[in-house]
């Protein structure tokens, strides 16, 4: 289930496997409607991503994406650095 909420409009409530889901949204659900997904599932998604798009370039294709790649882990880190940077300043603005 995701709580989906924009400002000024009124919150949504989107569920697993359901019919108005995006194709995407559908292809990352690996369980029925009203059954919890969780930590290992949203790994076994990125695995599935990454695997699908390795055998794309291995027969000549472009990959797709859709899965986290290492400039999003490095992006990532630099967060963190920067997150850090602010706590020992005392909680200052960095900017990023």
């Amino acid at each position: 289930t995701l709580l989906f909420k924009q400002p000024g409009q009124p919150q949504q409530i989107l569920r697993t496997g359901l019919p108005y889901l995006s194709d995407e949204a559908k292809a990352a659900t690996r369980l029925p409607a009203g059954h919890p997904e969780g930590f290992l599932e949203a790994f076994a998604n990125v695995y599935r991503l990454a695997i699908a798009d390795i055998r794309r370039v291995e027969s000549g294709e472009s990959p797709v994406g859709g899965y986290p790649t290492v400039y999003d882990g490095l992006r990532g880190m630099q967060f963190i650095t920067k997150v850090v940077e602010s706590s020992q300043k005392g909680g200052v603005w960095v900017e990023f």
